[in-house]
């Protein structure tokens, strides 16, 4: 019971500091889009003007996925608890309306109308 706790507690820890990392990326991506007119092409582009470092998915030591979508926005994801590249695809739950953290990517949220 004590190890279930414990893989919970690094699971959400990870997904905490993923969280963080991406609301400061898209942040960057937000500034680099108003002072530019479009969305960096890599996350790269970003540093150093916009970000002194480019974070690391926490889940794999490998960069973040990001890449510019057709609609003129972007997709941010790590590849989640699993350590598998889903190609941005978020698990939901069997309630249909939470994600399952240890399947599927952890996606960063852009909703229609932002």
């Amino acid at each position: 019971m004590l190890l279930n706790s414990g893989t919970w507690l690094v699971t959400e820890a990870a997904h905490a500091q993923t969280w963080n990392d991406q609301t400061i990326l898209a942040c960057a991506l937000e500034q680099y889009r108003l002072a530019n007119g479009h969305f960096a092409e890599t996350l790269e582009a970003l540093s150093p003007q916009y970000l002194a470092m480019i974070f690391v998915d926490v889940t794999s030591g490998q960069p973040l996925k990001y890449h510019r979508t057709t609609d003129g926005r972007f997709q941010l994801y790590s590849t989640g608890w699993n350590g598998k590249d889903d190609g941005g695809k978020t698990v939901m739950n069997p309630d249909g309306k939470t994600p399952d953290e240890t399947r599927g990517d952890w996606v960063w949220p852009q909703y229609p109308g932002e």
